[in-house]
């Protein structure tokens, strides 16, 4: 089968409303796809992100899928999700996972970071390219493609989006997609049908560092959060500090200045000019979303915070505006 490019949401802070159209969560996951084809007696499967990496051997908790899958040849879109121990999607944690480069160290990821794959699209169904029929006509041919089975699900469509939206951030979710139900499946973003709303978001993250323009301008402070037992780069931010907080923290950097970084991958910042600082200093910063390498997008510096570094363990709080 043809490789076929994901169809993605545009951002929007406007909730389109009307009869046609349906709504569905947004899980915070690693975009997948799944290319089942009968080969032989056997079906077999890969999974690919939507950069078409392939990914198959790294998530062997969907193989079950060639079990579940009614017909001999499909492709289905999803998000392939960890979720926390209160259930909630995490983007952490399935960055972390999808991380993984080693077959050998499967076995402590998928017993530490197991998976499940939420699928909320079917492209291809027995012999037929499905990407010209509405979403209403997809979906219904998706609800008959799967028995139930384990690590799976098939997302539901909502018709009330506003209150969906508000749901998803009193349970401190990523958001919700709008969808027009005559939508056909239209690569990238060269759409209007699909929209993706998402609140800004806040999390507690610790100053590791000072980027400097040069001796004696800095440049950006290099943030990061403690997850299991290590410090994890999550990007630079400079907007949102006055003239006093770069004087202050010139003075700081002077007093907890250490000699090597936190992380553990410094490549990113080779030829540049840094100085690395106890992990100490915690901050409130407000964002929009996570980036596909696990950065916080459009961060701004909200304040500083007497709370201990432990406490910026990734916990994301929506902020109303």
């Amino acid at each position: 089968m043809d490789w076929i490019m994901p169809m993605e949401p545009i951002s929007s802070m406007t909730i389109p409303v009307g009869e046609e159209w349906v709504y569905q969560i947004k899980w915070d996951g690693i975009r997948g796809l799944v290319y089942c084809q009968k080969n032989g007696d056997e079906k077999q499967i890969r999974i690919f992100t939507k950069k078409r990496r392939d990914r198959t051997v790294f998530y062997p908790e969907l193989h079950c899928l060639t079990d579940l899958i009614t017909v001999d040849s499909a492709v289905f879109d999803g998000e392939i999700v960890v979720l926390e121990l209160d259930g909630r999607p995490s983007f952490q944690l399935s960055l972390i996972r999808e991380r993984v480069g080693d077959p050998g160290r499967l076995a402590y990821y998928t017993s530490r970071y197991p998976v499940i794959y939420v699928i909320f699209d079917i492209l291809y169904y027995q012999d037929r390219l499905l990407t010209g029929l509405p979403l209403h006509q997809r979906y219904e041919v998706l609800s008959h493609s799967l028995r139930p089975g384990p690590n799976t699900i098939i997302t539901e469509n909502y018709t009330e989006g506003p209150e969906l939206f508000d749901l998803m951030k009193k349970r401190g979710w990523e958001g919700m997609v709008s969808k027009k139900r005559e939508s056909l499946y239209l690569p990238a973003k060269n759409h209007r049908e699909w929209f993706k709303h998402k609140g800004l978001k806040k999390i507690l993250a610790v100053v590791c560092g000072i980027e400097w323009k040069d001796a004696s301008f800095p440049r950006s402070l290099i943030l990061g959060i403690y997850q299991q037992n290590n410090w994890i780069f999550i990007g630079n931010a400079s907007l949102g500090l006055t003239q006093d907080d770069w004087y202050r923290l010139t003075g700081y950097a002077s007093a907890f200045k250490m000699e090597s970084s936190p992380f553990q991958d410094i490549r990113r910042w080779k030829g540049k000019q840094v100085t690395w600082l106890k992990p100490l200093l915690i901050c409130w910063v407000r964002f929009l979303e996570w980036t596909n390498d696990g950065a916080l997008r459009h961060p701004v510096i909200l304040g500083f915070s007497e709370g201990s570094a432990a406490q910026a363990n990734g916990k994301e709080w929506f902020i109303d505006e």
